[in-house]
């Protein structure tokens, strides 16, 4: 019986782990993104990119301060496939997603890598902390629709700011 709550912790404390380790390389990489929106804005979109900036300072310090709870992790895993649908619109287009404004130019489909990365790891933190199967397919099916979601506002915002001010 002793054993088996010991086997229970160590898997606890070795998912904490992993779950900081993505909480703090995640976090370093939208630190970045955020300041590259907030001071280095695209010239078309720069309200929003200072608002979306704004957006992610939030939810980075969500990522460091609940890392520990899968929920968080699931809900993670919908906003990174939002970005990926986001993203992946841009590389189709051949045109920056300005994903970390015009501070780095970095190749688009690094970006697609980031954000598919990112959503891989915050589907393994959550099923590493507990999240039952019926929560990892709910989380997996929102993915889809915000992956969808996010590629339809980035046509809009392409049509809307973009091609309306070129």
């Amino acid at each position: 019986m002793g054993k088996g709550l010991m086997d229970d912790i160590s898997q606890r404390a070795v998912a904490e782990r992993v779950a900081l380790f993505f909480a703090l390389f995640i976090a370093v990489v939208l630190a970045i993104a955020a300041w590259g929106k907030f001071f280095y804005p695209a010239e078309l979109l720069e309200v929003f990119e200072r608002w979306v900036a704004g957006a992610e300072v939030f939810f980075l310090l969500a990522i460091l301060i609940f890392r520990n709870k899968w929920l968080l992790w699931v809900f993670a895993a919908t906003i990174f496939a939002a970005w990926f649908g986001y993203a992946l619109y841009w590389y189709f287009l051949e045109l920056p997603c300005s994903c970390m404004g015009e501070l780095l130019n970095i190749p688009k489909a690094f970006t697609i890598f980031l954000d598919g990365l990112f959503f891989s790891s915050s589907i393994l933190a959550a099923y590493l902390l507990g999240a039952t199967s019926r929560w990892m397919w709910i989380g997996l099916i929102f993915s889809a629709i915000a992956g969808l979601v996010g590629y339809a506002a980035a046509h809009w915002i392409y049509m809307t700011w973009v091609y309306a001010g070129s």
